[in-house]
Parts: C-alpha cells; sequence; structure tokens
C-alpha cells in the first residue's frame, strides 16, 4: 500500500503582509512554493506562491524580477474566468513578492496521470477544450502563461483549471528577463521558447498540445534520457508515435507543429475538442497545415542566426518550404542548466567571503579558537563513513528539511532560500559554508553537467586564480553515481576552496558545495564529509 505523502508544516506559524499565516506547504516548481495558508482579515483559505529566484541573480537583476513578478500577478488579477484560477493580491514580505490565489482543492492532471494511468481520449478532450477556453481568455486580455504543463491543470469536479501565471508575459511589455535561467519545463516547452524567442499565444497552443499528448498518452511527446535529448528533440524531431491518442492525433498534429505559423487555430482545435468530447470516438480527418494563404512574415520564424561555427546548412528562412537547420545543441540550450553548478558555488562565495568576514590567513583571533580547531565545536568531525547513516555525530544536529535531511555542526547558521539551504560557520575566522541546491528537475548525467561547468569555471572573472584540484566521476552516493570536483581561487584577495558533489536525487539533481579559505581547509573537510554521510531523504 502506498505510503500517505507528507506535508510539510512550518514549525510555528508564519504571517504573511500581517495577514496571511502559512499552513502547509502544497508543492514547488521551478519559480517558488506554494502554501495553503489562512486569510486572517476574510476568514478564509487561500493558496500563497512564494516566489523564489535562481541563485546568483546580482542586486539589479533581483529587483528587475520581483518588478516583474509584481507587474505579471497584477495582469493575472485582471483575468476573469473560471478555468483560471483567480489571483486575489500580491503583497510583499521581506522585500520579496507573494502572490495571493483561490485555493483549488484538486489534485493536478500530472498526478491523475500518474495514479490512473493514461486517460481516455473523450476525457482528454474534454480537458483540453476547458484549457483552450482559459488560454483563450488571457490571450485576449494580453497574457501569455508561458508554462502550459500537466503539473498547471487542476481536475476539479466541474472542470479542468489553469493556474499558475506567475511566469506569464503581458503583451507589449517591456520584457525583464530572468538571466540565466529556464522559464517552463523543457519537455512542454514551445520550440521558438527553447530558442530563446518571445513567447506568445502560439507558444500556450503548443504547450497545450504537449500537455494533451501526455494525458492521453502517458508521456510527454519526447522521451529521452536527460534534459539535454529532450530540448534537442524539441527543436528537431517530430513528436514520439502517438498509441492511444486515436481521435484526438489531429489535434495534437496540428498543435505540435514546429512553426508557430502553421499551428492549428485555436477555432479549429476548439472546435475538434468538444467534438470527441461529446460524442462516442469517431474518425476525424487528418489536418494539414496552412499553405500559400499564409501572410508574409518576419523571416527566420523558429531560429535566430546561428553563429558560422554552428551552421547546419542554408535555408532557414520561413515559408521556403524546408526546416529550419537546427544550431548546435550549445546555441540553444539556456544558461541556466548548464551553469546551475556555478551560480551555487557564486553564490555561497558571496555569502561567505563578503559578508563572511575572516582575514584570509585561516588563523583565529586571540582568544578564541577555531571551530574545528582544539577546544570548539568538534575537534576534527568524524571521518568519511565514521558512524552508521541517520546517526548524528557528537557534536551536530540533525537540520530537518521538507526534501532532505543531514547533520549540520552544532551553532552553523542556516539560511534558506525556498528549497536551498546555506548552513554558514557564524566563526568570522573560519570563513566557510556548505550549500545546498537543487539544480533542475531532470535526473542522471551528473559527470556531463559537472564537466560544463567546470569549464565555465576557467574562463569565469568571478573565479581568478582558479585551479581544479580534483575531478571525479561515478562517486557512489545515495544508490546512484555523483561527480565531484575540488578547485582553488581568490575572491576580494581572500584564497578559497570548494569541494562541490553533483548528484541525482528526489527527482532531480541536486549540489552540495562546500566553501572555505584555503587556511581552514583540511579543518574544515570532516564537516563535509560528515554533512554528504548523513544526508538522506526525510
Amino acid at each position: 500500500m502506498a505510503r500517505p505523502e507528507r506535508r510539510y508544516r512550518p514549525p510555528m506559524p508564519q504571517v504573511i503582509a500581517a495577514r496571511y499565516e502559512l499552513v502547509e506547504l502544497l508543492g514547488r516548481g521551478g519559480m517558488g512554493a506554494v502554501w495553503r495558508a489562512r486569510d486572517r482579515t476574510l476568514d478564509r483559505e487561500v493558496a500563497i506562491k512564494e516566489v523564489s529566484l535562481p541563485q546568483g541573480l546580482d542586486g539589479a537583476q533581483v529587483e528587475r524580477v520581483y518588478a516583474r513578478t509584481f507587474r505579471e500577478a497584477r495582469s493575472a488579477a485582471r483575468l476573469d474566468h473560471p478555468g483560471i484560477v483567480t489571483v486575489h493580491d500580491v503583497v510583499e514580505e521581506d522585500g520579496r513578492p507573494w502572490i495571493v490565489m483561490r485555493l483549488v482543492p484538486a489534485p493536478a492532471l500530472d498526478r491523475v496521470v500518474r495514479a490512473e494511468g493514461p486517460l481516455p481520449p473523450a476525457r482528454v478532450a474534454a480537458i483540453g477544450a476547458d484549457l483552450l477556453d482559459a488560454l483563450r481568455a488571457a490571450h485576449e486580455a494580453g497574457v501569455v502563461h508561458r508554462d502550459v504543463k500537466p503539473g498547471n491543470v487542476l481536475l476539479t469536479r466541474d472542470r479542468a483549471v489553469l493556474t499558475d501565471f506567475g511566469i506569464a508575459t503581458v503583451a507589449g511589455d517591456e520584457t525583464l528577463t530572468q538571466a540565466g535561467a529556464i522559464v517552463g519545463s523543457p519537455a512542454y516547452l514551445a520550440p521558438e521558447q527553447a530558442r530563446r524567442q518571445k513567447a506568445s499565444p502560439s507558444s500556450d497552443l503548443w504547450s497545450l498540445g504537449a500537455t494533451l499528448y501526455a494525458a492521453v498518452e502517458g508521456h510527454p511527446p519526447y522521451v529521452r534520457p536527460d534534459v539535454w535529448g529532450v530540448m534537442a528533440a524539441v527543436l528537431s524531431d517530430e513528436p514520439d508515435p502517438q498509441r492511444l491518442s486515436g481521435p484526438l492525433r489531429p489535434v495534437l498534429d496540428g498543435l505540435l507543429r514546429k512553426d508557430p505559423a502553421q499551428r492549428m487555430h485555436p477555432d479549429e482545435a476548439g472546435r475538434l475538442l468538444r467534438e470527441i468530447a461529446q460524442g462516442p470516438a469517431r474518425h476525424v480527418p487528418a489536418w494539414a497545415p496552412p499553405h500559400g494563404d499564409l501572410a508574409p512574415g518576419p523571416a527566420n520564424l523558429t531560429a535566430p542566426p546561428a553563429p558560422a561555427t554552428t551552421t547546419h546548412g542554408d535555408g532557414d528562412a520561413a515559408g521556403d518550404g524546408r526546416r529550419p537547420a537546427a544550431p548546435a545543441r550549445w546555441a540553444v540550450i539556456v544558461p541556466a542548466a548548464v551553469f546551475a553548478a556555478v551560480l551555487v558555488a557564486g553564490v555561497v562565495a558571496v555569502v561567505i567571503f563578503v559578508n563572511g568576514g575572516g582575514d584570509g590567513a585561516g588563523d583565529p583571533p586571540s582568544g578564541r579558537p577555531s571551530a574545528g580547531a582544539s577546544g570548539s565545536g568538534p575537534r576534527s568531525g568524524p571521518a568519511r563513513g565514521s558512524g552508521s547513516r541517520g546517526s548524528v555525530p557528537a557534536g551536530y544536529r540533525l537540520y530537518n528539511g521538507p526534501a532532505w535531511v543531514a547533520a549540520v555542526p552544532e551553532g552553523w547558521k542556516a539560511e534558506p532560500e525556498s528549497r536551498d539551504v546555506t548552513f554558514r560557520d557564524p566563526d568570522g575566522a573560519a570563513t566557510r559554508g556548505i550549500s545546498v541546491q537543487r539544480v533542475a528537475d531532470v535526473t542522471g548525467n551528473e559527470a556531463k553537467w559537472l564537466d560544463d561547468a567546470a569549464a565555465q569555471f576557467k574562463n569565469d572573472k568571478d573565479y581568478p586564480d582558479y585551479k581544479q584540484v580534483r575531478y571525479q566521476e561515478n562517486v557512489p552516493f545515495l544508490g546512484g553515481q555523483a561527480a565531484e570536483m575540488e578547485f582553488t581561487f581568490t575572491k576580494n584577495g581572500k584564497p578559497g576552496r570548494v569541494w562541490t558533489r553533483l548528484f541525482s536525487f528526489n527527482g532531480g539533481l541536486y549540489d552540495i558545495v562546500m566553501i572555505a579559505q584555503q587556511g581552514n581547509w583540511e579543518a574544515s573537510r570532516p564537516y563535509f564529509t560528515t554533512f554528504l554521510d548523513t544526508f538522506r531523504a526525510p
């Protein structure tokens, strides 16, 4: 029998904007967490989205993303449609935006498919008709969702409801890009979005087609072993063969056209979806894209000009009858996936080497022993492998998070950033810390990811005097094979050293990083080995 899902509840009530009391964590996504909360003023339950940002953004980038979030939440609040989760309010707490929405007590489509398997075509058609109506209402109001996927579709008893307009963009508004981040889910990302072109209502139609495909087939249109394969397939391959779609096949074929101008019109898609949903399965004629009567549009609708090193043939202008040449993979992968390990280490460096103090020499101030030295804290920490997993050595405490637990040195301060946490030694002379970050919602290829990140360190101005000390693949960890490396660098004149381990865990890729001044390195290593040895699921 399946174990009931445990909900994470804050240890003490947290109140946002002196009004909304957080009750329990409902779920997490790429742009933050969603909480069930109680509106103390109106005495009603609401959902609150806690907006979290990718690590590594500077102050100006953070301000731009927050400004964009406030603006988009206000735009989403204009939408009044039964198929769209209502946005009640957007408030600021601790300098960050929180989006208050109607609480819809209904399962998401992805969970329904996992529990029930592929859904019947007629049921999927009804879901699609509801979502299409919601999207058309949003598009008429000038709002593009940008992240239509099964996880953002809630199935109530009466209809399908679309949620999470938190990363939507307002048509015609100034674009505030989230530097170096994937906005959207790769498996449901329209090809033009994968090439970092501006999302449009047609992009939402492609994502709707991918969502309906997943509902009726039981998996996304492109099943590949890793995110690189998915992104490459979205750009150049036809969707995987359909086995169960039946009468839905023409609709899916029409919505999943790579050229936005060639996709099925929403009027036609809506008519077919309603017919399939209302009657017994019947034959729907194969749909063909429009020809000849297309209004001339801008050249190269689906691919930006590729650098000379990534050119693959000619004829990439729209309307010439030839498929645009796909740029090399590195020209189209959004940098967040590639640089995630770089960003997390960079944030830790800023936290510790800028805010942590210390003189870089590694010697404790007079009369005050450094943690890890004799006289304070654990003398050296246990060696790797000592103690059984789950036990807490003397001088440590067990940190219990919603996704994982681990032993942390007593006195180290936790600085949570949504699902990411940095632990910092408060001893200014020690200048060290450990950070945990979920860097991607895919698993596998740890060595590839870390190797790509390592290549970027060499030319990163934030890591002067960079020197790789060790790189290792196939490190046994949590039943899988992790990748890890160590390197040295200089920050603000202080020599530092990093040990980072990248691994698959809980359906995603995680990165655990320790950073310390070089003078404290040997005394700091046992803290990290203990943290790794005790890291596990709750």
